[in-house]
Parts: C-alpha cells; sequence; structure tokens
C-alpha cells in the first residue's frame, strides 16, 4: 500500500462579506459547518452619505420653548390677540352670559350704556350674599342727598305766594264799585306793588336756574339706579336656579329698594317739572303786569291830574 502524503486544504478564494452585518453574520452562521464556530467578520460601514442617526433607550424629555424665536410685533397673532373683545379673553364666565342676556333683555338700555353694564357686571359676579346687600348703596344714598334740593324748591315756590300778589296788584288797578266799596274801601295804588313784584320775578327766575340743575343731577341719578337694577334683575335671573335661598331673598328685597328708589325720584321730577311750569306762567304774567299793564296806569292817572 502506497502512503500518500497529506496536502494542505485549500478553501479557494473567501467570498466577500455581504454589506449587512446582520444578514452575513446569519449567513455565516447558516454555512459553516456543523460544530465549527462561524468566522467572525468586522463591521464595514463603508461611505454611507447620509449615516442613520444612533437610537437613544432613554426616556423622550419634554418639549421646550425656551429657544423658540421671537415672534414679530407686526405678526398675525399679535394682531388677533390686540383685535380679540375683552369680554371674549379677560371676563369672567358669568359676566360673558350676563351681558348677553342683558343685551336681549334691555336692548334700548344695552345699546347706551354696554360699557357701564360689563362694569357693573365685573363688580357683582361671581354673586355672593355680600354684594347683593351692599348693591347700589352709594348711589342710593346720592338719590336721597339729590331729593332734598327738590323738596326746599318746591316749598320755597309755595312760600313766595305770587299767584296772591299778582291777584291783589290787578285789584288795584280797578276803580272800586258799590257805594260801600267808594265809601269804605281804601285801595293800595298799583305802583306800590312794584318793588314786590320785581323781587318775586328776580325769585322766580333764580327758581328756574336752580330747579334746572336739581333735576338734571337728580335725572342722572336715577338713570345710574336704574342700570344697577337691571343688572340686579339680570343677576337674578341668573342666580334663579341656586338652592340658596337667602340669596334670592336679599336679590328680590335689593331689587324692591332700587325700584323704589327709581320711581320716588319720577314722581320727584314729575313735580318739579309742574312746578317749573307755573314758574315760567307766574314769571310772564308778572313781566306783563310790570311792563305794560303799571305803566298804562300811570299814564292813565297821570293824564286825569
Amino acid at each position: 500500500m502506497t502512503h500518500q502524503k497529506p496536502k494542505a486544504f485549500d478553501f479557494g478564494a473567501e467570498p466577500e462579506a455581504p454589506a449587512d452585518p446582520i444578514g452575513g453574520a446569519a449567513g455565516s452562521a447558516a454555512g459553516s459547518p456543523a460544530g465549527s464556530p462561524p468566522i467572525p467578520q468586522a463591521f464595514d460601514f463603508g461611505d454611507a452619505a447620509a449615516p442613520t442617526p444612533a437610537v437613544s433607550n432613554s426616556p423622550p424629555k419634554a418639549l421646550s420653548f425656551d429657544d423658540l424665536p421671537p415672534v414679530p410685533a407686526s405678526s398675525s397673532v399679535t394682531a388677533k390677540t390686540a383685535a380679540r373683545a375683552l369680554f371674549d379673553s379677560e371676563d369672567h364666565p358669568a359676566v360673558r352670559d350676563a351681558l348677553a342676556q342683558a343685551r336681549a333683555e334691555y336692548p334700548a338700555l344695552f345699546a347706551h350704556s354696554e360699557g357701564r353694564l360689563a362694569t357693573l357686571f365685573r363688580r357683582i359676579l361671581p354673586v355672593k350674599l355680600s354684594l347683593v346687600t351692599q348693591w347700589a348703596e352709594a348711589p342710593l344714598m346720592e338719590q336721597a342727598s339729590l331729593l332734598q334740593p327738590i323738596t326746599e324748591l318746591v316749598l320755597k315756590f309755595t312760600q313766595m305766594a305770587v299767584p296772591a300778589l299778582l291777584e291783589n296788584a290787578l285789584a288795584s288797578t280797578q276803580a272800586p264799585t258799590g257805594m260801600f266799596g267808594k265809601l269804605l274801601r281804601r285801595p293800595t295804588p298799583p305802583a306800590m306793588y312794584r318793588p314786590a313784584l320785581t323781587s318775586a320775578r328776580e325769585q322766580l327766575l333764580q327758581l328756574l336756574a336752580d330747579s334746572e340743575v336739581a333735576v338734571r343731577d337728580l335725572e342722572a341719578s336715577a338713570r345710574n339706579l336704574t342700570l344697577h337694577g337691571a343688572v340686579l334683575a339680570v343677576v337674578s335671573h341668573l342666580a334663579g336656579g341656586t338652592p340658596d335661598a337667602t340669596l334670592l331673598d336679599a336679590l328680590a328685597q335689593r331689587r324692591t329698594l332700587i325700584q323704589q328708589a327709581v320711581r320716588q325720584a319720577e314722581l320727584s321730577i314729575l313735580q318739579m317739572g309742574q312746578v317749573r311750569q307755573q314758574a315760567a306762567d307766574l314769571i310772564g304774567q308778572v313781566s306783563s303786569l310790570l311792563t305794560v299793564t303799571l305803566p298804562a296806569l300811570e299814564m292813565a292817572q297821570a293824564q286825569r291830574e
């Protein structure tokens, strides 16, 4: 038997490793003979144009807006914020509901006093018992003080007794009738009434001027109370479903008080209007007596003498 010399193992040219290291490793493992470990190969990333970013297993971080660029002053975001109505952004929701209710129930009042109503709603809402019990306290006290000048002017007009003065002055211009009148009556000459009539006319003119100011102030106070009453009416409507009986009673009592005060102001203004009309009529009569009747009588008397 002839013994041959063993030859060296010839594996030939080794194939190039595939580009995918994972696939290559799997393929080597599959193609290696049983019992022999796969030949480890170095990872080859090549010259990739855009390397794949490394994947981090750390938990995600919260977004940060600290490095955002500032918004330009003329941007649309700023413009929209500035153009938004105040009631749409800053007011309490109850205030917005109250304004909508006031617009529906008091359209004329709302059209003329929207800003005032909004201010009052901000004061009383959210509604509390302590706010209701003191609601409109200052306007009520102000109106009470404004009613005093009206009362004094009406009393002053009554005490002046100008109608009686005019009646006596006109009677003095007429000749006595009847025998007893001619014998017993000693009439006051019409000219003696001139100082009293002149003083009465000046007082009536001053009363008209003072009453105009007093009525104007009282009307403004009544309008202010009317706004407070309307606000309370809307709040009472919105709070109608509350189980707080004490709050509902306070709302009703305060509304009644304000309504009575407004009614009192209206009656006083009406009374002062009647006094002003009477004063204006009396001024005309006194002026006629001073400028027409008395000079004519004096002229006639002078001609007789």
